[in-house]
């Protein structure tokens, strides 16, 4: 009878104590209290190489962490969803394309309470993606971002949006030296849009 009672406490015991390790990398990587989800779609114009400019569209998920300490190191999950239209599809299957990977360079921009800016530079890979027999070009760029809040930044609410430029570094199989890896320098269009992904707490 004694046994069988200490048995389901130990298991609580040992329950609770991962649960309480849990809590603690979630804690150490996001800092206290929980990250939001942000889902926020972009448009952007570039030049591709031989269909000259394009409209990019794209959907940016990333983990912002309700609060950070200055000096600490920050790491938070970040993707990229990428349409880049028929045009592009077309253009590499008419050169004979069939795989690209790369990544996308960008940044975001924390602003303090004070009015300071800190920027923070981003850059997630692209896996090897196949060209797809028809339709619009489209992949997924993922990875982790991590930065350190600078010291001496000022305590207080910070909002974190998405910078106007980025630039896609595309690398494909292509025999064309050209062709086999280039950049799309890209720009938001319209350059009004709301590029806000979340607020943060800096303690």
């Amino acid at each position: 009878m004694t046994a069988t009672m200490v048995r389901p406490a130990r298991r609580w015991a040992a329950g609770t104590g991962v649960v309480a390790a849990i809590v603690a990398v979630v804690v150490g990587v996001f800092g206290a209290g929980m990250a939001q989800a942000a889902d926020k779609e972009l448009t952007w114009k570039g030049a591709f190489p031989i269909i000259g400019e394009q409209t990019v569209k794209s959907v940016i998920h990333a983990e912002i962490p309700a609060s950070v300490k200055a000096g600490e190191k920050v790491s938070v999950p970040f993707s990229i969803d990428v349409d880049a239209g028929q045009a592009a599809g077309d253009g590499l299957r008419l050169v004979g394309i069939k795989k690209l990977s790369g990544a996308i360079k960008s940044s975001v921009t924390l602003k303090v309470s004070s009015g300071q800016s800190v920027p923070l530079p981003i850059e997630v890979p692209i896996p090897d993606t196949e060209v797809p027999a028809e339709g619009a070009l489209t992949f997924k760029a993922e990875g982790t971002v991590e930065f350190t809040i600078p010291q001496g930044t000022p305590a207080g609410e910070a909002t974190t949006s998405v910078d106007p430029k980025a630039t896609s570094h595309i690398k494909t199989d292509a025999t064309d030296p050209s062709l086999a890896e280039f950049d799309v320098e890209l720009a938001l269009d319209p350059p009004d849009q709301d590029t806000v992904l979340g607020k943060t707490q800096v303690g």
